[in-house]
């Protein structure tokens, strides 16, 4: 029994990226287009999401095509989506969303607000 147990353990701790450690969280997410590592470790999920998120209102007025990714990569629920936590066919569905705005972003990257919109996805997803 506490061999079950303990390989169950160990096979939660493999699989987990512990959502508690804080600074393996802020690494992961230093990654930026925009902002050094330093700098962008600093910065929390809400001021991000407000300068991604106008950069994403600025490429909208530009192509209109690009308002269909509103309600999901570039919603309020899209600061807590966590990719770990998601299934097999949510992170599926969520990579296809992804790549229908990236395809979409790739002419537009030599511009500021599709940059600040790209940061949003490296930074989030």
């Amino acid at each position: 029994m506490a061999t079950s147990l303990a390989s169950q353990l160990a096979k939660i701790r493999v699989e987990s990226t512990n959502a508690l450690d804080l600074k393996a969280q802020k690494k992961a997410h230093s990654k930026s287009l925009l902002f050094d590592a330093h700098h962008a470790a600093t910065q929390d999920f809400d001021t991000l999401f407000q300068l991604c998120h106008e950069g994403y209102q600025e490429i909208c007025q530009l192509d209109p095509r690009f308002e269909a990714f509103a309600g999901n990569l570039f919603s309020e629920q899209s600061k807590q989506e966590d990719r770990t936590q998601m299934t097999a066919a949510q992170n599926k569905s969520l990579d296809n969303v992804l790549e229908g705005f990236m395809s979409l972003v790739v002419g537009r990257l030599l511009l500021k607000p599709a940059v600040k919109a790209m940061e949003w996805l490296v930074r989030r997803f």
